[in-house]
């Protein structure tokens, strides 16, 4: 098996101690020819061919290799991606692993772990995307509650991670009594082991669950990658942060960006639809055999965001969510879309509240929940 590797020199020899040793590697592409030669001769690896960036095109067209291995920060990485999606690299051919050095790549991991050691002082937890990753503050529940929502977390990850909550109690029991389960309004056709720029955020979902979904490269493949040792190691669950990400920034100049709405306007995907409906019919119905009480919701955005969302998508979402209130009945639905207590200046993007606005939202979805309780 012949790779293309393509990474940047910054933290090189810790990127190539990740990877497995074994790798074949037909070149690499690097920033800094001159810096990355003296660090592969030092890892015996002072055989493979090194190009510059400026060369990464033309390799890609000629060069006879099996996949890309694309090792790169992670927003620096995303646009060596949309390149390489340019230069009509097919999904199939494209890996990528982003930070390999970093402890990011455990926070699935490490959550459960601290979850499983903490599970009954828990009677809450939340599922979702970076919307619910920010918009949830968990010291504005009643409810002690571990917010598990992270960037670009599907809803076939969602279920993976509640399954791990749900099912780790002793003997059948869990004191979990309510499961907020983030939905955005993209979400029964967003599979991110298919997506062709995130395909780096996988990777958490390997080392938490061995599991890479509907990944286009095979799994052995994909995880025979990575050096064994490395995959398995066990970071410290002592600085585990149960609340998410809460930006302190605030959006500058709403209405001249279109950042967050647009990457829906054409995109359809009735496969993963189908899929994605039943995975949220088993979701529901693991939370009721469970006697918990799921409440699906869809976090505030932006008027702008709003507005200028795909409204056939949005109109699919309401009908999904309708039939899968009237299939199941203790389950509820809050949505933040036509809730107005929020400004422009709790958000730090179109999309995504900051710590002003996941305040006023959280104490809304509590409010909720003691109105359920009365």
């Amino acid at each position: 098996m012949k790779i293309l590797l393509v990474t940047m020199t910054d933290k090189l020899a810790e990127k190539l101690s990740a990877l497995n040793p074994e790798l074949d590697y037909c070149a690499a592409v690097v920033d800094n020819v001159e810096s990355a030669k003296e660090i592969f001769e030092q890892v015996g690896l002072s055989q493979v061919p090194l190009y510059p960036f400026r060369a990464l095109q033309k390799l890609v067209k000629t060069l006879e290799y099996d996949y890309v291995l694309l090792v790169q920060e992670r927003f620096y990485g995303m646009g060596i991606v949309k390149k390489l999606n340019v230069y009509g690299l097919p999904s199939n051919k494209l890996i990528s692993f982003a930070t390999l050095p970093t402890i990011g790549n455990w926070q699935t991991e490490r959550h459960l772990r601290y979850y499983r050691e903490h599970a009954q002082e828990f009677e809450m937890f939340a599922t979702g995307t970076s919307y619910t990753e920010t918009s949830i503050d968990i010291r504005k529940f009643k409810y002690k509650t571990f917010n598990f929502g992270t960037s670009s977390q599907d809803l076939y990850y969602s279920f993976q991670i509640a399954k791990s909550v749900i099912l780790c109690g002793w003997g059948g029991h869990t004191s979990i009594r309510y499961a907020l389960i983030g939905l955005a309004p993209y979400c029964f056709h967003f599979d991110l082991s298919q997506t062709y720029i995130f395909k780096s955020r996988v990777l958490p979902y390997l080392v938490a669950f061995d599991d890479v979904h509907n990944f286009p490269v095979p799994f052995d493949i994909y995880k025979g990658l990575l050096r064994e040792e490395w995959l398995t190691q066990k970071p410290s669950i002592e600085k585990v942060n149960l609340n998410g990400v809460k930006s302190k920034k605030v959006i500058i100049n709403p209405q001249t960006t279109n950042k967050g709405f647009t990457n829906w306007d054409k995109k359809y995907y009735p496969k993963t639809r189908d899929e994605y409906i039943k995975i949220l019919d088993d979701y529901l119905t693991l939370c009721e055999e469970n006697n918990i009480r799921p409440i699906m919701f869809a976090a505030r955005a932006t008027e702008r965001f709003m507005e200028n969302f795909n409204k056939q998508m949005l109109e699919e979402f309401y009908a999904f969510i309708e039939q899968a209130l009237k299939n199941h009945s203790n389950a509820v639905f809050v949505d933040g879309w036509k809730w107005d207590g929020i400004t422009y200046d709790d958000f730090y993007d179109l999309g995504h509240m900051n710590f002003r606005g996941a305040a006023k939202f959280s104490t809304y979805l509590n409010d909720f929940i003691e109105q359920l309780e009365r």
